[in-house]
């Protein structure tokens, strides 16, 4: 099984969906994107909450074209790179490569953007087109604010996104999502395979999902973001299971 990149386990496994004995089956936790959006189409609305001030304190996640991370999970290496950029209703954002990955029995290609704006960092999926044994449909796309270098530790932000699945000649899916963020650690060095890293933040997202057919998920995901690096560690754990990434290796332009 192909799976997309590691770091984006946590969102799109609440929102893709497969049939099987006329149920609706979430996907494994491999295909994924990450972000928030606000109504049933899957567009953004950036709601937050906690604190708001603060100042920007520098980059947590560089980017620039051809700017590449590979992780390691379970002896697999996974990379992900900035391919292009696109601007959106006025902002910026860095695409990173599409990413394809398959479940038990579905199939389908991500596409994710990273945006920053004064210390508050959003990750954006595309619509996602999936195949499940053979059924193809369009899963919506969403936005979410994955990191606040703005505000301190112990600080939280909020937001809501929904995601509508549609398949032909079936009823929509929509899935609904509130989730969490909350600054853990800041300025803190980290060691990740035998790298010791500085000026560090750890942060906790929390996202619940509720969707017809299934009972409700939770995915608890931590990030550890080194300064002038990135991501440099990611662990996602949901009804028991957890995954760890870790990074072996960058390059940044």
């Amino acid at each position: 099984m192909k799976k997309i990149n590691f770091l984006f386990t946590s969102i799109a496994v609440i929102a893709i969906f497969s049939f099987a004995s006329c149920t609706v089956e979430p996907l494994d936790p491999v295909l994924s994107g990450q972000v928030e959006a606000g109504n049933g189409n899957g567009s953004g609305n950036g709601n937050t909450g906690g604190g708001t001030g603060g100042t920007y304190s520098g980059d947590y996640w560089p980017t620039a074209i051809n700017n590449t991370w590979s992780y390691e999970r379970d002896a697999t290496i996974s990379t992900l790179k900035i391919g292009s950029t696109e601007t959106i209703n006025g902002q910026l954002y860095y695409k990173f490569l599409p990413q394809s990955g398959s479940g038990s029995t579905t199939s389908g290609t991500v596409t994710t953007s990273l945006n920053k704006n004064s210390g508050v960092y959003k990750l954006k999926t595309d619509d996602i087109n999936i195949n499940a044994g053979g059924l193809t449909g369009t899963q919506t796309g969403y936005e979410f604010i994955v990191l606040k270098d703005n505000i301190a530790t112990g600080e939280t932000w909020n937001g809501t996104y929904s995601q509508t699945t549609t398949y032909t000649g079936i009823p929509a899916i929509i899935v609904n999502t509130n989730y969490t963020g909350t600054i853990l650690e800041k300025n803190v060095n980290a060691t990740v395979n035998g790298e010791t890293y500085t000026n560090v933040i750890k942060v906790k997202i929390v996202q619940a999902a509720t969707f017809p057919g299934a009972p409700a998920t939770t995915i608890n995901t931590e990030y550890w973001f080194a300064k002038n690096v990135g991501i440099i560690k990611s662990v996602s754990t949901s009804n028991g299971t957890s995954y760890t990434s870790n990074l072996v290796d960058y390059t940044l332009f």
